[in-house]
């Protein structure tokens, strides 16, 4: 557990294990907490560097504009922190779009590139839904109102019909979406919304993995993971049941078809 000094903040980072390095990402709101399982296996086989970005958790919250290409250049300049010339980068949602930035401006920097549950642009249905949570929970009419958005756009059907699970998930959201963390979380969603990568994602050249949730409904269609895919040369893409959180419901695939695709690339 360290914090470190990058570009104009304090960064909260953990490294787990030895051997390759392997970053991974959060989406918006997103604590490293949220690797807790992939660490423990990841890190058996690889360096695994988890932090909370600029705007989460214990990392600073500059009150400023962000945008992806900003959050990717921090997670550059962690990497230089570090001494870690390149790595193997996982992304996920909003960590996705900062994983595509980092290999098309940064590419020398990219060993493998995994993208799981991520969009060459913002859904602006889910961005209109986010924007009226945010304003509900600042402006004191709805403290839990985030954090249900959450978990209405995140989890798939099956999640809602156990009420005791639901319950459950909100505390845990509430936890990480409280008061404190909301204007980070929309400075976040504020730079993901101005993100558009699909004039460029073809460029992207290192070997990358795209895996999405079958029934994700955050992601929109003409921007989705499986379109990624496409326009990625040569790229892999996996399909796995659930939702926008289908990386973490289903960890011990996920975790299988990381490692499977780091290792059979030499």
């Amino acid at each position: 557990m360290s914090i470190v000094k990058i570009n104009d903040i304090n960064m909260y980072y953990e490294s787990h294990g030895e051997g390759e390095p392997l970053i991974l990402i959060s989406g918006n709101g997103g604590e490293l907490s949220q690797w807790k399982d992939h660490i423990t296996m990841f890190s058996k086989e690889y360096q695994v560097i988890a932090f909370d970005n600029r705007g989460a958790g214990r990392t600073d919250k500059p009150d400023m504009e962000y945008s992806i290409e900003m959050m990717a250049n921090d997670v550059v300049g962690l990497m230089d922190a570090l001494g870690i010339e390149k790595a193997h980068i996982l992304g996920a949602s909003m960590g996705g779009m900062i994983a595509q930035s980092i290999a098309f401006l940064h590419p020398n920097r990219v060993k493998r590139l995994i993208l799981a549950v991520t969009m060459m642009k913002l859904s602006p249905q889910a961005n209109y839904a986010a924007q009226h949570a945010i304003k509900n929970v600042q402006e004191g009419f709805d403290p839990e109102s985030l954090a249900i958005y959450s978990i209405a756009w995140s989890f798939p059907d099956e999640v809602f019909e156990n009420p005791t699970a639901v319950e459950m998930i909100k505390k845990a959201m509430l936890t990480t979406l409280n008061q404190q963390n909301v204007h980070g979380f929309k400075l976040q969603n504020d730079a993901a919304s101005e993100f558009n990568s699909s004039s460029w994602v073809s460029e992207i050249k290192v070997p990358t993995l795209v895996i999405e949730g079958e029934d994700d409904i955050v992601v929109p269609k003409k921007y989705s993971s499986r379109e990624i895919a496409r326009n990625i040369s040569g790229s892999k893409f996996i399909s796995l049941p659930g939702g926008h959180m289908a990386y973490l419901m289903n960890a011990g695939s996920f975790q299988k078809h990381v490692m499977d695709f780091i290792a059979s690339i030499t």
